[in-house]
């Protein structure tokens, strides 16, 4: 990976309208008061990689610049690409930060699609739906 590779995790401008609505309802404590931009930046990934679909990024804007991204939030971002690689592909693949990177912003757009979804219902529909999916998923684990 090379040393003058700049980390910066970028969003479309669709993900920033939904970023300004999530700080203005603070659903489920999302807004900028509560949580890091990286926590939600990972949230959305994390719902993002769920669905399992990749949504292109328009109008891209930075929204976590490099001295906000540790070696956790990198880690998890390295383990959503190691995880999708073929079977066939050689591990020198992850020393290309900018498709890591770029994967992560797609799942995360497709994340902030959805939570933008989460705005048609009331908080305590959506708290009981994650609550649910995470239980089937401890489930699946048993």
């Amino acid at each position: 990976m090379s040393e003058k590779s700049v980390k910066i995790l970028n969003c479309s401008g669709d993900a920033k309208k939904v970023i300004e609505k999530i700080d203005s309802s603070k659903l489920l404590n999302l807004d900028n008061k509560n949580c890091t931009r990286m926590e939600l930046f990972l949230f959305a990934l994390a719902l993002g990689v769920e669905c399992g679909v990749q949504t292109e990024l328009t109008k891209t804007d930075t929204l976590v610049r490099a001295e906000y991204i540790n070696t956790k939030n990198e880690a998890f971002l390295y383990s959503v690409f190691i995880s999708e690689l073929a079977s066939d592909a050689h591990m020198e693949d992850i020393e290309n930060m900018g498709e890591v990177y770029g994967k992560a912003q797609r799942y995360a757009n497709t994340g902030f699609k959805l939570i933008d979804d989460m705005f048609g219902k009331s908080e305590d529909i959506v708290r009981l739906e994650l609550l649910q999916e995470l239980d089937a998923m401890y489930q699946a684990l048993e």
